[in-house]
């Protein structure tokens, strides 16, 4: 398979990471809550395989984002310096941060951490693309604003739905590598 094409079918992955994230947190955000609430007291009940499943999509799709440097094709715009730094940093404390999450649940200390690790990642990765110009601008945008929101995160309030945005920044994302409008290419440049 092509380049493209394994960047196109990571960004279809990431797109259905991103709708299944929105399902799964709105399910989450929908359920009752508070005194006298009946279970499921706003838990992720019946939640935790499509939301693993989400975050593994997820992973595919910072793995598309990625794809050209582990081909040695370069980073294209990306370059040298500054936004070639967070963009390492961020893709690899964002894979970290998911498969830290998958191992042990998103509740629990360990599992908290790491989403904290991934969403730290995904500013990371939206600044380096926003600095590079890898991606349009309005998808780091994107990717930025959802990740501070779900700084914004809580389980027992209405900021439960703060979850939200991270999900529709990975559809966004997703559609800008599927329909090939993320990352560009750079070919092996020869010395002269």
């Amino acid at each position: 398979m092509s380049t493209s094409g394994l960047i196109r079918g990571s960004g279809l992955a990431a797109l259905l990471g991103g709708a299944l994230w929105v399902v799964v947190f709105a399910i989450y955000a929908l359920r009752a809550s508070g005194p006298g609430a009946e279970p499921p007291y706003r838990s992720f009940e019946g939640l935790g395989v499509p939301g693993r499943l989400s975050l593994l999509l997820i992973a595919f799709g910072f793995m598309g984002l990625d794809w050209p440097t582990w081909r040695g094709e370069g980073y294209g715009r990306l370059g040298r310096g500054l936004g070639r730094g967070l963009w390492r940093v961020g893709f690899g404390l964002a894979l970290l941060g998911i498969f830290v999450i998958v191992g042990s649940g998103p509740s629990g200390t360990v599992g908290i951490i790491g989403v904290v690790v991934l969403m730290v990642a995904s500013l990371l990765v939206g600044a380096a693309a926003l600095i590079t110009s890898l991606l349009p601008r309005w998808g780091a945008i994107v990717l930025i604003v959802g990740s501070l929101t779900f700084f914004l995160f809580d389980t027992e309030t209405a900021r439960a739905w703060c979850a939200v945005p991270y999900g529709v920044a990975w559809i966004a994302l997703g559609y800008l590598q599927w329909a090939g409008r993320g990352v560009e290419l750079q070919g092996p440049t020869r010395a002269r």
